[in-house]
């Protein structure tokens, strides 16, 4: 029958999951870029005598620049964490952005007076100090460039002409270990998060590599400096060359690397992002930096050592012969407001619309909208009767033009309602209990 398959995938709505506490929690940080703040910190004597004032340094990450200031450090230790920093540091002069003072003491006790806006407590454990200052720098820059730039959680690589590949994947799927291999013969931009300017451009994060090297304590990582690591060089203004969704699949013997369908990626990439709905037309954003480069791609690979060429090519551009770049279409949101007093049970006499919404991106029949800052997936029919419903509807008109849209189906009428149910259900569509 035609339009069979259109109508009956999988369910009309699909949520992916989303990002960790950690992640969802900076959605809601505050602070703009470009404020310089000055904060006062007291040393008691005993930090004073124990273990001097060591000189601070000061590292640019996240297109941010942070002037990182020890109290009650020991030199030794802070000269540690500058030679592991060494990639990210600046002369605290230079022309750059305007310097945030990181204040990094052991324990909120050997804080006096005010607690400063940004502070890292790395305890007095010289191993476990870095990989402390490492996570709290992380932290703090991406609470600075909240909505202000696109933040994926990703290994980035970069060619000698400065073209960058961004490899997502979750925490704890070998990230690091991507970066450690891959970052020789390529450039090494990050072991964690890339930045991706409103131009297109990276800011990077050259920070130490984080590393598991005791499997019987995983939670326990060291930190190494990417030049002792041997990685290549950071390019000063690196450019987004391609996003790649990597995944470990230690059972395959040959990389499987594809071209991924725009929604399908968005839903796999938004969860691995930090402050998604806070910057500006945030799917559309997303999905112009899926595209670049030929993709969306997606990468399954047992040993990421077999994926060097591959991936040596997507920093001089496209594969040669691969298909062109999904086509997609942005629908901002249109400023509507809620119903006071929505239905919430579609019948065939309904009237319905869409609610409000944050942003949408349709692409191969597909929807993706972001509805109070959760992301859904539309399937072929949910998408067409979220689309077709800007104004109010009758739910006899929609099924209507669902039919000449995609076709007939011996259940349409019940179809229809079900996927409309479910809509209404997660918020995405509303009852109009007045249809004049």
């Amino acid at each position: 029958v035609a339009g069979l398959d259109k109508y009956t995938e999988n369910t009309a709505v699909r949520v992916p999951v989303l990002p960790s506490p950690t992640s969802a929690s900076l959605i809601e940080s505050t602070g703009g870029a470009g404020l310089t703040v000055k904060a006062t910190v007291f040393v008691t004597p005993a930090q004073q005598t124990s273990a001097g004032v060591a000189e601070g340094f000061t590292i640019q990450v996240f297109g941010v620049r942070w002037q990182v200031r020890p109290v009650g450090i020991d030199a030794e230790l802070v000269a540690h964490l500058r030679g592991l920093w060494s990639r990210a540091t600046v002369e605290p002069d230079s022309p750059g952005p305007a310097v945030e003072e990181l204040v990094v003491a052991p324990h909120p006790e050997d804080l006096q007076g005010p607690k400063p806006p940004f502070v890292a407590f790395v305890g007095t454990d010289p191993e476990a100090a870095p990989y402390a200052l490492s996570r709290t720098v992380t932290m703090h820059s991406i609470q600075r460039r909240s909505g202000t730039a696109l933040m994926l959680h990703a290994v980035g690589v970069a060619g000698a002409n400065g073209r960058a590949v961004a490899l997502v994947a979750p925490s704890g799927t070998g990230k690091t270990t991507a970066a450690s291999r891959l970052g020789k013969p390529l450039g090494y931009v990050t072991d964690e998060t890339v930045i991706v300017e409103g131009d297109d451009h990276i800011s990077p994060y050259p920070k130490p590599l984080s590393i598991i090297v005791d499997a019987s304590r995983p939670g326990h990582k060291e930190e190494f400096s990417p030049d002792t690591l041997g990685l290549g060089p950071t390019p000063e203004d690196p450019t987004l060359g391609a996003i790649v969704i990597i995944r470990r699949d230690p059972a395959i013997t040959v990389p499987d690397f594809e071209l991924l369908s725009l929604p399908e990626a968005m839903i796999a990439t938004i969860p691995e992002t930090s402050a998604l709905p806070k910057i500006p037309m945030p799917l559309a954003r997303l999905a112009r930096a899926l595209c670049r480069g030929g993709g969306p791609y997606r990468l399954v690979y047992s040993e990421i050592a077999d994926c060097v060429d591959v991936l040596i090519g997507l920093t001089e551009g496209p594969p040669a012969g691969a298909p062109a770049s999904p086509e997609w279409e942005h629908l901002p949101d249109d400023g509507r407001q809620p119903l006071d007093t929505p239905w919430t049970t579609v019948s065939w006499d309904s009237v319905v619309t869409r609610a409000p919404w944050n942003d949408a991106v349709a692409s191969e029949g597909e929807v993706v909208v972001l509805h109070d800052h959760v992301p859904s997936l539309l399937n072929r029919l949910g998408g067409t009767l979220w689309r077709l419903s800007g104004d109010r509807m009758s739910v006899a008109e929609l099924h209507t033009r669902v039919v000449e849209d995609i076709g007939e189906h011996p259940r349409s009428n019940a179809l229809v309602l079900e996927a409309l149910q479910a809509l209404v259900d997660a918020g995405i569509m509303q009852n109009v209990d007045d249809p004049a």
